[in-house]
């Protein structure tokens, strides 16, 4: 892909409409008091990962549940930690890496993704009927590549400082 430049204005446009995404996402229904949206997203990707083999056996790991949300292992280790102590998930010693943990969802976990992922995106799915695939694709892939830009630009940022 060739890297020109976007005009300051369009710049503009994407920014206000992130913004407006992130508006999109405080419109979710209020959670239990204690618990973080980011808990949600991390409880969803456990249960997709371990969906194939069954809620009941642990597949996910830490940094599997990282890189099916896209973001730093750290920071899914210490937010697993916090959702163990409060009942949301176990982590379970990999018989076979000792090392390794596993993760799955107690009673209360599984409870939260019917209410907060299943309910409310089958709701959203009638609100957001006027869309089309193609609309939610390119969003997706927008969204996602501005993400992956930015990352970059700022990661190249980091090692120019400490160079010099």
């Amino acid at each position: 892909m060739e890297n020109t430049e976007l005009p300051v204005e369009e710049v503009r446009r994407l920014l206000d409409a992130c913004w407006k995404a992130k508006t999109v996402t405080e419109l979710m229904p209020a959670l239990p008091k204690g618990l973080k949206p980011r808990y949600i997203h991390i409880i969803d990707a456990v249960w997709h990962l371990n969906e194939p083999g069954g809620q009941d056996v642990g597949a996910a790991r830490v940094g599997d549940v990282s890189a099916f949300l896209g973001v730093t292992t750290p920071s899914i280790t210490k937010l697993v930690g916090e959702m163990a102590q409060l009942g949301l998930l176990v982590k379970h010693a990999d018989a076979s890496d000792r090392r390794a943990v596993t993760l799955t969802l107690t009673a209360r976990g599984r409870e939260l993704r019917r209410v907060y992922v299943e309910e409310y995106h089958a709701r959203l799915s009638h609100v957001l009927g006027g869309l089309t695939l193609e609309q939610c694709e390119t969003t997706v892939r927008t969204l996602t590549e501005t993400l992956r830009l930015m990352n970059e630009c700022q990661m190249d940022e980091h090692q120019e400082t400490r160079m010099s």
